[in-house]
């Protein structure tokens, strides 16, 4: 007799894991899937200007309320040419008063002066007044704001002590497509952003 021999297979699962084309094909997949699906992140044009709106009137409201903290005159010095907002003590006891110091910045610890051209997260915006920001009752414009320890702004000449009313006093912001206004309220030193 003959005997039969069967061959016996033993079953072995196939091992799991993908191969190296499926897995490539994911990525591919996720990755048009991210540019596709995930908005740009970079600042529009609006935010830019916003952005520098904001730290102008920082740069304001900062010296206003160290003005009343203190009972001191702070203000700020807002130039066009340098694009630049210094926040300053003043020193009424010299003729034409001047800057006693700049104080620092609360957060970072610096002298606390806005540079709007060096500010990388807003190129292209910039204070567009074409004459000084700042109007005052008889003497006219200046490009520098005093708050007395008031907060009311005003501005003080140093000789005689003659303080003058602010009119009114708008910083005009423009990044070519887009304004912002900051307006400092004549008789509250209030700011506000338009």
């Amino acid at each position: 007799m003959r005997h039969k021999h069967y061959v016996q297979f033993k079953w072995q699962p196939r091992q799991a894991g993908f191969s190296l084309l499926e897995l490539t094909i994911v990525v591919l997949i996720l990755g048009i899937m991210a540019i596709v699906v995930i908005p740009d992140s970079s600042p529009t044009s609006q935010q830019k200007l916003d952005l520098v709106a904001g730290q102008i009137a920082q740069a304001l409201r900062f010296a206003r309320a160290e003005s009343l903290r203190s009972g001191e005159h702070y203000g700020v010095t807002i130039s066009q040419v340098t694009q630049t907002v210094t926040v300053q003590k003043w020193d009424l006891t010299t003729d034409p008063v001047s800057t006693e110091l700049v104080p620092y910045h609360p957060v970072d610890k610096r002298a606390f002066v806005f540079d709007a051209d060096r500010i990388s997260l807003a190129p292209g915006v910039s204070i567009t007044n074409s004459s000084d920001i700042f109007n005052y009752l008889t003497i006219g414009r200046r490009r520098s704001l005093i708050f007395d320890p008031q907060g009311v702004p005003v501005w003080v000449l140093g000789a005689d002590g003659s303080v003058y009313r602010l009119l009114d006093g708008i910083v005009e912001l423009s990044n070519g497509q887009n304004q912002r206004r900051i307006e400092v309220a004549p008789l509250t030193g209030r700011v506000t952003l338009q």
